[in-house]
């Protein structure tokens, strides 16, 4: 037997039952209010709302920003689809963005990404609660997979960049240390209270953006550039690293839920994308230009060493670890919520028998446990970050907004904004496949090459 609408009420206070009853949500009296996220959420919502829209901007940025990989991205696409890419994926990402913030703004009931996707499945089933379980599960698993990998990936970035100033012990071990700080520092419960964490990687990584400009003039182009188009498994993964680049959109909900005025959401989507316009353009076309098919992902290795690259080597460290801190609390904050483990306290309320402290930070060294296994096994970081572009950041970032923008607002669309949505949403999908083809194709490459749980002494000897 379900519940029925009284049911809700009994249940949960805060929910806008008629919200659901408006929109069809309510089959079975199985509703997302009744089970699953948005009732678990709305009992935390007083409580997390406390960021403001310069804490919001620092800490979005911290995970949006990816620049140093870009010039390897680029390479062997040529500079036509260079350029083609990195505007369509600025461009895309920007409209998808004020499209997520125009859905929470209409649909205030929506806390989190994976509640979207429960929304628009719920809705495209006529209120199944088959369609929204589906809806919610495909969002979910496309989040944490995609910060799963991504987090895995800069666990070996930071393992490189501490090899490189002390080369000793060898790579691996670099690896396993990396995974101590990051349990360490991973434990804070959500969003607002990592942002000490996010301020001092912004700031580390406004000194890199500046290091990394100086060094490239002070190492000069290379001898003979070229600009040739690779093969196809490289081109289509690239273009998968550069949705990856601008990708960021998965936490968009979330860090919308925490703020103290989610209406100013808006005002930090201008200035994260004016600081995205900034460093991704420069170093990504700079970096082309002067090293081209050579470029690596981690751009590092093409600048001639001297104490200037020693100091970035160490700042860079502060801006990737917090990006793994700030990568890893979304990730533990999607999968406490599914498993109905508080976001907030220590000692009360309990879950699963035990303090939910105690339940929170076993969680969260199982799941890091997990990446260091990821970072450990598979030494192709550049394939890894074409992997997670091809899969998670084309559907999170460039494909469900305007798929979820439709749903919502299909009454009042013009035809030419759905014009643009099919446009947008088609665009996606050729993105995807090609994506996923060549970060496949590039994985079983490297695969052969490199087997897996065999890593070298030295970062530099990686593929």
């Amino acid at each position: 037997m379900g519940l029925d609408v009284m049911d809700l009420e009994h249940l949960e206070p805060h929910v806008d039952v008629g919200f659901y009853v408006e929109e069809g949500l309510v089959e079975d009296g199985i509703t997302e209010a009744a089970e699953g996220e948005n009732m678990f959420l709305l009992a935390h919502e007083n409580k997390m709302r406390r960021s403001s829209p310069w804490r919001t901007y620092v800490i979005l940025t911290t995970v949006s920003l990816n620049f140093f990989v870009v010039p390897g991205l680029l390479a062997g696409m040529g500079w036509a689809l260079v350029v083609i890419s990195m505007t369509w994926g600025y461009c895309h990402s920007f409209v998808t963005g004020l499209m997520l913030d125009k859905i929470s703004e209409e649909k205030p009931q929506i806390l989190s990404y994976p509640d979207m996707g429960a929304y628009v499945g719920a809705k495209l089933s006529k209120g199944s609660k088959h369609g929204r379980r589906a809806g919610f599960w495909v969002i979910w698993v496309s989040q944490a997979m995609g910060i799963f990998l991504i987090c895995a990936a800069n666990m070996g970035f930071a393992a490189q960049f501490f090899q490189a100033i002390f080369p000793q012990p060898c790579y691996t071990w670099w690896i396993v240390i990396t995974y101590g700080f990051i349990v360490l520092l991973s434990q804070v419960p959500t969003f607002h209270h990592s942002f000490q964490f996010a301020l001092v990687s912004m700031i580390s990584m406004m000194a890199v953006f500046v290091l990394l400009v100086v060094n490239m003039c002070i190492t000069g182009t290379l001898e003979d550039v070229s600009y040739r188009i690779g093969d196809a498994p490289l081109v289509y993964n690239g273009i998968a690293g550069i949705c990856f680049a601008y990708g960021g959109h998965s936490i968009y909900p979330e860090a919308r839920r925490e703020m103290k005025e989610p209406e100013k959401f808006k005002r930090c989507i201008y200035m994260i994308y004016a600081t995205i316009g900034l460093t991704m353009g420069v170093i990504g076309f700079l970096g082309y230009g002067m090293f081209g098919t050579e470029a690596q992902v981690n751009l590092f290795d093409n600048l001639t060493s001297n104490v200037s690259v020693d100091i970035a080597n160490i700042v860079i460290l502060f801006t990737v670890f917090g990006n793994l801190v700030v990568g890893n609390i979304l990730s533990m904050m999607a999968i406490q919520t599914v498993l109905k483990i508080p976001l907030l306290g220590w000692k009360n309320p309990r879950s699963y028998g035990m303090p939910v402290g105690v339940t929170r930070t076993l969680l969260r060294v199982a799941v890091l446990t997990l990446e260091l296994l990821l970072a450990l096994a598979i030494p192709f970081l550049s394939d890894l970050v074409g992997l997670t572009g091809a899969i998670s950041s084309v559907m999170l970032t460039f494909m469900f907004p305007c798929i979820a923008y439709w749903v919502v607002f299909n009454k009042t669309m013009s035809i030419c904004m759905k014009l643009n949505c099919a446009f947008l949403i088609a665009l996606s999908v050729l993105v995807c496949v090609i994506g996923c083809y060549g970060a496949f194709a590039e994985v079983i490459s490297s695969a052969t090459a490199f087997p897996l749980f065999h890593l070298p002494c030295s970062y530099l000897d990686l593929p």
